[in-house]
């Protein structure tokens, strides 16, 4: 059964206001939404509480009974409390799911939006160290074949560069969608990455990697949405900018940690892109406008070997 956030939002609010009951009520105001109303099924209702104008708690709450995704959150939060890695603090379980500690000031595309050159490379090195500290939490990467097993038959499907790269890619943790609106800016400058539902154990660990890295050139090329996908891709091929040096950094970073090349992270693009379309479509929500299919579209015609730096 789904409910609607309206239904649900009076009961939310006061478990949140119980979690300051030591607080006078007049300091606290609430603000709530409901991201990605597109979505069919899985949605959730978010209940911030404000303290003296600074966000402290926030509350996460599923609308459909069969939606099993916010209690695995609850539990990886619980699981990485205290570890290397910067997430939100949970706080306490709640009806239909749970509150934690509010975690950084800023949304990462929007400080990415208005960063320098430095601030570009700072932030995504920042963001692939905390993936590949995601992936590296368990167990050494699996290799030799193991990411196979991710895509099946439809591997067959991809260029000679992408099956390749299969062969040796790594496997292991995944966040699951480290997309740059998953991380939070806090005040001392540093990222933290949340919204940890879609983690698995295993998984294709370079695809959270061109997650966080391809998808940072929507936020360094918003032009795209009247110039269009070729063009936006045009940049990422050819361009040079904060966004490449950045981008290149990052990739490098990465294989510092992990030992995964660029090469090898960037040709498994179609495969990353597949699997955001298997997401999102299984979510009940339209894919056709966003730039995964073009993006497998443009590789499959010409490998994205590098970030830019090709020339016009």
């Amino acid at each position: 059964m789904t409910i609607q956030a309206s239904d649900a939002l009076p009961r939310v609010i006061e478990q949140v206001r119980a979690l300051h009951q030591d607080v006078d009520q007049e300091r606290l105001t609430f603000s709530h939404w409901v991201p990605r109303s597109e979505r069919k099924q899985r949605q959730r209702l978010f209940v911030a509480s404000v303290l003296d104008g600074t966000p402290h708690y926030v509350a996460k709450v599923s609308l459909d009974d069969e939606d099993q995704m916010v209690a695995r959150e609850w539990q990886m939060l619980t699981d990485l409390h205290g570890s290397s890695i910067s997430v939100p603090d949970p706080v306490q379980p709640l009806e239909r799911g749970f509150a934690m500690a509010n975690v950084g000031m800023h949304d990462l595309p929007d400080v990415l939006a208005g960063a320098d050159h430095a601030e570009w490379s700072r932030l995504l090195l920042e963001g692939v160290e905390a993936g590949a500290t995601v992936h590296l939490r368990e167990v050494p990467l699996l290799r030799e074949g193991a990411a196979h097993r991710f895509v099946g038959a439809a591997a067959s499907m991809y260029p000679g560069e992408t099956r390749e790269a299969l062969s040796h890619a790594g496997v292991g943790a995944v966040h699951g969608d480290m997309g740059p609106w998953n991380f939070r800016v806090c005040a001392d400058g540093a990222v933290a990455l949340i919204d940890w539902e879609d983690f698995s154990p295993r998984g294709i660990c370079a695809l959270d990697v061109l997650n966080l890295v391809l998808t940072a050139a929507l936020i360094a090329y918003p032009e795209y949405r009247e110039r269009g996908f070729d063009w936006l891709f045009d940049k990422l091929y050819q361009g040079e900018g904060p966004y490449q040096d950045a981008a290149r950094a990052a990739l490098a970073r990465y294989a510092d940690l992990t030992g995964e090349s660029p090469s090898t992270v960037l040709a498994l693009t179609p495969v990353f892109c597949d699997a955001m379309v298997r997401r999102i479509r299984a979510q009940g929500r339209p894919v056709d406008h966003l730039f995964f299919l073009p993006l497998a579209a443009r590789y499959r015609a010409d490998p994205l070997r590098q970030i830019g730096g090709r020339g016009a």
